[in-house]
């Protein structure tokens, strides 16, 4: 999971003005823009909930989501001319390769560190790459 957590934060945290401009535009993002953008980047990597029972069905289901929400949005840059193709596969293919060890029964045998990050994943309120970062690294 380690290698999830730096190809996810490399994709999300890309430099913003990179993802926010198409590849012809050179004009700055307004500063207030790029502060909030990177306000809202900071608040995804931030537990937000810390004291939530473990539930293997409802953490499967959200590190899934979010882990295929960051692979979409990702390809939508790259469709987009927002991000070049061969840096966001570099870092989707160790993504991808996750999602299959994301599963129920890997969550019901995890102890420690892992048993953790399915934990903080058990609530709705936080973000894959939090729960990553907080138990993973």
């Amino acid at each position: 999971m380690p290698r999830l957590l730096s190809a996810a934060l490399a994709l999300m945290l890309l430099p913003l003005p990179t993802l926010a401009m198409s590849s012809d535009d050179t004009t700055p993002l307004p500063p207030q823009v790029k502060a909030d953008a990177e306000a809202i980047a900071a608040s995804l990597l931030k537990v937000q909930r810390t004291n939530v029972e473990l539930s293997c069905p409802k953490a499967v289901e959200n590190a899934r989501y979010g882990l295929e929400t960051m692979l979409e949005v990702g390809a939508k840059n790259v469709a987009g001319g927002y991000l070049d193709a061969a840096k966001f596969e570099a870092m989707a293919t160790p993504m991808r390769g996750l999602l299959p060890q994301i599963t129920d029964a890997d969550c019901e045998g995890a102890t420690d560190a892992k048993r953790d990050f399915y934990q903080c994943m058990s609530s709705d309120y936080n973000h894959v790459l939090a729960c990553a970062k907080a138990h993973l690294q």
